[in-house]
């Protein structure tokens, strides 16, 4: 047999290699192509059952069979899908950015933490359901020196929760509930909401954000009250976040407050901090330095008292409005990183607390070295990311204390403004009836002074009149009296005890000797009382500091913690 000359066996490559082609061009045009509704769909028989009408009529002597076979496959998800507009910090549209900079916005997260609790209540507004605000803080929040309640910080800050998240998850901002409850009590501090804060918001809160940093000196006493509010808030029914907001007050002793004491508790408890000092005080200091009679900066982010004068205790209406907009951009922030984590690893869910790998894991190379039983997993994979300490953190560390969240018990005067009427969640204070409380005109009651009718205290006179309370002690088993001290208000003293304990009962002066500050102080009457029921007295006493020999004693609440 001859050999294939080279020209013919190109030819014969060529045929075949044309014949190859035309059964894939027919397979790819007319056997597979997609319907109507994206199905892919695979055609057996002629291919003139894929051509227009008018094509068939130029062949009728052809009548096609064709099977159709029908095969759904399953859509191959997005590569990338658009970000929420509230991704897009410091952007080309982020008004906030253009209107603070970078760089005062990163001033002002004095603490920012991983925010697991917040990404789950943002994840609740993102699914459409109500959530609840609830501001625990003093005058400033309470709106002191305000002309419209829509100029205050907090209402600025739900509008924002309101209209951002409607845009994330509908057209309609009715369809984002979002319900603010202010329950800030001018001249309070940690030591009183600490114990009654419930009186002031509801139980089923789902963010707190507590405004207390100017109200406290830097005492330690008041920063352990303010681990102790941070611990029981946490244990509310649903879980809350909670943020601390720092405002600034140029008219102490000192510019450091009780709030960089409270840093360190956040820090320890994994709460946000947000501070309006760090991003003002730099510019103010600068400002006077330059020139020391310049006020400019003072006068617009301050507030001014009747006659114009400038407060240096209160910021005003601008103060108000930047510290709205530093929550709403580190509120967008978190928000935004939790969607992308959500978007990240497909988990998103009401309860997901996804915010990254918890596992520890050693390094590769501590294999070699013989390190791997000396990092462990000491929580068997657990997420740790909303956990409440076992120790508190003004407590000596060890092994074996497991300090559960205690439950306060309060009892207030303050609840009667504007509160008592409707809330069901405030518990006015009440005296027993006879024989543990003095029953007469010379009573114990509810009394406020003519000039200040929206300060109620629980008022008696003369010496030997008492007051009964029934309270409920919890894990630390102790109890205060919160009561009016003034150096010029004409006040006397009282004894309290728990029980039938009256040797140890505590006397409370209600003189002092700063004739110009009229606040209510909080003074423990026990530190170790059992858990349960319990009865405190009160009981006005003959002996009396005041110059003038007044007696009169006003009591604000009874707590137990």
């Amino acid at each position: 047999m001859g050999r294939i000359p080279p020209t013919r066996l190109i030819h014969y490559f060529l045929i075949l290699g044309v014949g190859l082609l035309s059964i894939l061009l027919y397979l790819t045009f007319f056997l597979y192509y997609a319907d109507a509704e994206g199905r892919s769909t695979i055609s057996l028989g002629s291919p003139w059952a894929l051509c227009s009408s008018s094509d068939q009529d130029a062949v009728p002597e052809l009548t096609p069979t064709t099977t159709t076979m029908t095969v759904t496959v399953t859509p191959t998800p997005k590569p990338y899908e658009l970000e929420p507009a509230y991704c897009n910090y410091c952007t080309s549209t982020d008004e906030l950015c253009k209107r603070y900079g970078s760089f005062n916005l990163a001033r002002s997260r004095a603490y920012e933490g991983s925010n697991a609790r917040l990404k789950r209540v943002i994840r609740k507004l993102r699914s459409g359901q109500k959530i609840k605000i609830g501001i625990v803080g003093g005058s400033v929040s309470k709106g002191h020196g305000l002309k419209d309640r829509r100029d205050n910080w907090s209402y600025i800050y739900a509008e924002y929760i309101r209209e951002t998240f409607a845009q994330a998850t509908s057209s309609n901002a009715s369809n984002v509930e979002v319900e603010l409850i202010n329950g800030s009590v001018s001249g309070t501090i940690t030591q009183y909401m600490e114990t009654c804060y419930r009186e002031h918001i509801p139980e089923d809160v789902d963010l707190v954000i507590i405004e207390l940093a100017i109200n406290d000196q830097r005492l330690e006493y008041l920063a352990k009250g303010y681990e102790n509010l941070i611990r029981s808030i946490f244990a509310l029914p649903q879980r809350p976040a909670v943020i601390s907001v720092q405002v600034m007050a140029l008219m102490f002793q000192t510019i450091t407050m009780g709030g960089d004491l409270h840093t360190a508790v956040a820090e320890y408890y994994d709460t946000p901090i947000i501070s309006i000092r760090n991003v003002l005080l730099p510019h103010i200091l600068r400002s006077t330095q330059l020139n020391h009679s310049d006020d400019s900066l003072e006068h617009y982010w301050f507030g001014h008292d009747i006659v114009g004068g400038l407060d240096l205790r209160h910021v005003g209406k601008n103060g108000h409005r930047m510290l709205a907009d530093l929550l709403a951009s580190f509120t967008s922030r978190v928000a935004c990183e939790g969607w992308r984590e959500d978007h990240l690893t497909g988990t998103f869910s009401e309860d997901s607390n996804v915010v990254g790998g918890w596992d520890w894991d050693p390094y590769d190379s501590d294999h070699t070295k013989g390190l791997l039983s000396s990092l462990p997993n000491p929580n068997d994979g657990e997420d740790v990311s909303e956990y409440i300490p076992r120790q508190l953190l003004f407590g000596k560390y060890d092994h074996t204390t497991v300090l559960q969240p205690a439950t306060p018990f309060c009892r207030t005067t303050n609840t009667l403004v504007g509160m008592a009427a409707f809330s069901t969640y405030a518990h006015l204070l009440e005296t027993l009836p006879p024989p543990f409380s003095s029953e007469g005109p010379d009573a114990f009651k509810l009394w406020s002074h003519q000039s200040n009718p929206g300060k109620v205290w629980l008022t008696g006179r003369k010496p030997g009149v008492r007051a009964a309370f029934k309270i409920q002690t919890s894990t630390l088993g102790r109890v205060r009296v919160t009561y009016l001290r003034s150096g010029s208000w004409g006040l006397g003293s009282a004894l309290c005890w728990l029980d039938d304990d009256r040797e140890k009962g505590q006397r409370l002066d209600g003189y002092w000797i700063y004739t110009n500050a009229h606040v209510a102080n909080t003074h423990v009457v026990i530190e170790n009382a059992t858990p349960g029921e319990h009865i405190l007295y009160c009981e006005i006493l003959e002996e009396t500091k005041d110059p003038g020999g007044a007696t009169e004693f006003r009591i604000a609440a009874v707590d137990a913690l």
